[in-house]
């Protein structure tokens, strides 16, 4: 079972709405997915306008007797064909709760645990790295997909990435950059402006070898998400809908629907 990391270095990104919808795109082209929301904000379940907002998801089964919980398949929310969310849950939820999220011995098993065929995408939405030499999944990842956006922001922090990539092992980065499990998404491509554009150039020529998708700036995506949908959906002939399709395309050439039993991350880590 493919898991896939989406992060990114700072917020306002589009890092979750990204998420979503490679997700229902993924599911499209024939993927049982499953998108999983480790960010206390919550965020991802208001991209579809479901009753109850995700007022309770996974955080509130990590505290006392439910901690011992090894399944989250019960968590699960189904939203259309091959899809399904698992909330956060409320972000009022006391904090010490989340440190069993920041463990991997604890995660791994409950996200394993939302496997259903040899072809379930396990996504999984995580908070902004505030130490961009580390993540909690990084290790077992079989992709992490780094959202940046194209600005001047975005740039700014490009030497701390290359410092990450550059440390010695067994820095869970520079192994993932190694192992061809590190992809990039570049969101916000707006050639509407000299400036804007230069640094869309630029960005897209330092990440092309690890480049799995280009999303050009669309009102659709900002319109989807105020109606609290998908792009793919709400406007499936848009430029960013257009772009989120070829990125997911670009995604299941790495994992060809499982059918013939490639290697996983922990695969490898059991073979080590």
């Amino acid at each position: 079972m493919p898991l896939i990391q989406f992060v990114s270095p700072k917020g306002g990104v589009g890092r979750t709405s990204l998420c979503v919808n490679l997700g229902v795109a993924l599911g499209r082209l024939g993927y049982s997915v499953f998108l999983v929301d480790l960010d206390p904000q919550n965020a991802l379940i208001r991209h579809f306008a479901l009753p109850g907002g995700g007022e309770h998801g996974l955080i509130d089964y990590v505290d006392g007797f439910l901690s011992n919980e090894q399944s989250w398949r019960h968590l699960s929310v189904p939203l259309e064909d091959m899809l399904s969310v698992v909330p956060f849950g409320s972000s009022l939820t006391l904090p010490q709760r989340q440190a069993s999220l920041a463990s991997p011995g604890w995660l791994l098993p409950r996200l394993r645990s939302l496997e259903e065929t040899s072809h379930t995408l396990v996504l999984v939405d995580t908070s902004v790295l505030h130490d961009a030499t580390s993540a909690p999944l990084t290790q077992a990842a079989d992709l992490t997909l780094v959202t940046l956006m194209a600005d001047a922001g975005s740039l700014a922090i490009l030497p701390q990435w290359e410092a990450a990539l550059g440390a010695p092992p067994p820095a869970p980065w520079k192994a993932a950059h190694t192992d061809g499990r590190l992809g990039y998404l570049i969101n916000q491509i707006d050639s509407r402006s000299p400036l804007k554009r230069e640094i869309a150039e630029m960005m897209l020529e330092r990440f092309s070898p690890e480049l799995v998708g280009a999303i050009h700036r669309d009102e659709a995506m900002s319109e989807a998400l105020a109606d609290q949908r998908p792009v793919i959906l709400q406007s499936p002939f848009s430029a960013a809908a257009h772009d989120i399709e070829q990125a997911a395309r670009a995604v299941a050439s790495r994992f060809p629907l499982y059918a013939s039993g490639g290697v996983t991350a922990t695969d490898r880590q059991s073979a080590g």
